[in-house]
């Protein structure tokens, strides 16, 4: 019903301006709704938590074919061949699939991960699956997945920023929010989007672990997506730059740019497919997803100041080239380092991407790294003014009444500009007010809250509902209750 009547505004407010959504109804607010957890509740999502297990490092993935294709990856304790067994539910046929090997060596320790790619699948049906090894002496137990249904109107993703979690204690506390909030959103979602550092040091062995072990509450049912953050790479001067252990634990697509030979700056390693899994594209429902890893721009390090320009220059092309291909109705962008962000200013992702951005079109660019939530709708690199918005109970927001359109923060169409979200991290790491880029942003909460955005795509718009995390500190573990800190939507321009 909520849905009928968003669809309902949309159609209604399609017969004004183009750009700035008007009405002559009341504006409409948004109150703080915040659930202080009843006692049944804790103890449910407790038993939960508490029963999470991943020994395999199980994980699904979205591949360049989702409605009839499913990535997984996992992993095995010795160095054996790996299958994944999979077939529909309750047919009780299956097929073994050999998987292929991935030895990677995390901190002078060999880990054997493997990874596949379930083909043949058929829309809307679910699957049983399990892995195991050559002689079945090391099995998982069944799961279950759903494909996504291709004759669906709308799809959902959960987008979860920046774990990036070194302790059993802080990714306790990531599993325990995704929990709440979809216990108080009751939303369902086909998968999960993570902009990168999904731990804090990848050359450690156990924080992988961690990181699938909590992510199970979600990781045997409902792909995901990522890229790489600058916690998640190598020094360009190591020689793990070219066998991270992104790549090891990840099994994304490989169609991204090819590079060539990296030599501006002194002592970098790089080969030319070291962006493999990183880099990428794909379509979903009515959506073109555009997937980049930004750390092509810096130099391994915060600052950003030195990149190599040349292979810089191939990325921004193949993103060109990906956008001219595109034909989809919206266009979604995946990045760690965001061009508009409250802590980092990183420049060189700002003056290399959002030129294309701006030429493009894009609808909605989602980012991490900043560890504080912004959103801001900027095109032709100016900051788009609004006059009005829903109330807004946290964090500050930028208004002027004076404008002449009659713009509304909550409700506007594609064609106003490029939209950034930037969102707080779902982990325990928080910047707070301590980092400052200086740059101007219309929307900001710069609590120590843990936002987990829901994003729904149809042929009509994108809605975000970003929920916030009460908690008693910023460290703590269980949550106090859960609230919308933001809702807005962005729709198709009027014909």
């Amino acid at each position: 019903m909520k849905k009928q009547l968003i669809l309902f505004l949309v159609l209604l407010l399609s017969f004004f301006l183009v750009a700035c959504q008007e009405t002559t109804s009341t504006t409409t607010t948004t109150t703080e709704v915040t659930t202080e957890l009843t006692t049944t509740l804790p103890q449910t999502i407790s038993a939960i938590v508490g029963s999470l297990e991943n020994e395999n490092n199980i994980g699904l993935f979205l591949t360049e074919t989702p409605y009839s294709s499913m990535g997984i990856n996992f992993e095995l304790s010795t160095n054996t061949l790996g299958f994944v067994e999979y077939g529909l539910k309750d047919s009780g046929e299956y097929t073994r699939l050999e998987a292929t090997q991935k030895i990677t060596v995390v901190n002078n320790k060999t880990v054997y991960l493997y990874e596949a790619v379930m083909d043949d699948l058929i829309s809307a049906q679910t699957y049983s699956y399990r892995i195991t090894n050559n002689d079945d002496s090391e099995t998982s137990a069944y799961h279950e997945f759903s494909m996504p249904d291709s004759e669906a109107e709308s799809f959902t993703f959960m987008y979860l920023a920046d774990p990036q979690e070194n302790a059993e204690t802080g990714y306790m506390a990531y599993a325990y929010s995704i929990l709440n909030v979809l216990d108080f959103s009751q939303q369902n979602y086909d998968f999960v989007v993570f902009p990168g550092d999904v731990i804090n040091d990848a050359d450690v062995q156990s924080q992988w672990n961690l990181f699938f072990k909590y992510s199970s509450v979600f990781s045997y049912e409902k792909p995901l997506i990522a890229t790489t953050g600058n916690h998640d790479s190598g020094a360009i001067t190591e020689d793990r730059i070219n066998s991270l252990e992104f790549d090891g634990y990840m099994n994304l697509p490989n169609n991204g740019p090819i590079y060539e030979e990296f030599n501006e700056i002194d002592g970098d390693l790089r080969t030319s497919h070291f962006d493999d899994g990183k880099t990428y594209s794909f379509d979903y429902g009515t959506a073109h997803f555009v997937v980049i890893d930004t750390e092509i721009y810096c130099d391994g390090t915060t600052a950003c100041i030195t990149y190599d320009e040349s292979n810089a220059d191939i990325l921004n092309e193949w993103v060109r080239n990906d956008l001219t291909n595109n034909n989809q109705l919206w266009t979604i962008v995946l990045l760690h380092r965001g061009p508009y962000s409250l802590s980092y200013d990183t420049d060189s992702v700002r003056d290399n991407l959002v030129p294309i951005f701006d030429e493009f079109g894009v609808d909605l660019v989602l980012a991490g790294h900043d560890h504080q939530y912004s959103r801001a709708v900027y095109q032709n690199l100016e900051l788009i003014q609004f006059k009005r918005s829903n109330e807004y109970f946290k964090g500050t927001i930028s208004l002027i009444e004076a404008l002449e359109e009659d713009c509304h923060f909550n409700n506007y169409t594609s064609a106003l500009g490029v939209t950034y979200l930037t969102a707080n991290t779902s982990g325990t790491k928080y910047y707070g007010g301590d980092k400052s880029s200086g740059i101007d942003v219309n929307y900001k909460f710069i609590e120590e809250n843990p936002v987990i955005p829901m994003i729904t795509v149809t042929n009509e718009y994108i809605q975000v509902i970003s929920y916030g995390l009460e908690k008693d500190t910023g460290l703590s573990i269980v949550p106090t209750g859960v609230y919308v800190l933001e809702e807005f939507m962005i729709s198709r321009p009027a014909n």
